[in-house]
């Protein structure tokens, strides 16, 4: 009799992982999304290069502050409320959407962006930490991510 019980113990211990092993395949194929990563830089003189990025849901735009001034983020039209992964220097504003940080010289900011559209944004140089750098004082730069 205890061994018919360990038989059958052993058994539903083999089925159930079995099981597992079959939702865990079937949840990796149902979820894998392409992950990717894009880079932005920030001069004060050429503003973000690239200026137009086209891409995937599922990438992660960097931006890379290289103008020695700080730099901040900032959506227009077209907010991003929703993002992968943990975003860098990245904060849900007071609207409910992803708003940048003061990105210092040499830092990064990054987003992961997962829903399609067009993402107009701009790069606005603040100048009361730092020196403005090669007549980045006041000046805007724009960009634009497009996920497809």
């Amino acid at each position: 009799m205890a061994r018919r019980g360990l038989v059958i113990i052993v058994a539903l211990c083999l089925a159930v992982g079995c099981l597992n092993g079959l939702i865990y395949a079937a949840d990796e194929e149902a979820e894998e999304l392409k992950v990717t990563n894009r880079i932005v830089r920030i001069s004060a003189k050429e503003g973000a290069t690239p200026s137009n990025l086209t891409s995937e849901p599922g990438t992660t735009v960097i931006w890379v502050n290289n103008a020695r001034s700080t730099l901040e983020v900032l959506f227009l039209d077209k907010k991003v409320t929703l993002a992968c992964g943990s975003p860098v220097n990245f904060f849900v504003g007071e609207n409910g959407a992803y708003e940048s940080g003061k990105i210092p010289y040499g830092g990064t900011a990054s987003l992961c962006f997962t829903q399609k559209g067009t993402y107009e944004y701009v790069v606005t140089v603040n100048t009361t930490y730092y020196k403005p750098a090669f007549g980045g004082l006041g000046k805007q730069h724009q960009g634009t991510i497009i996920i497809k």
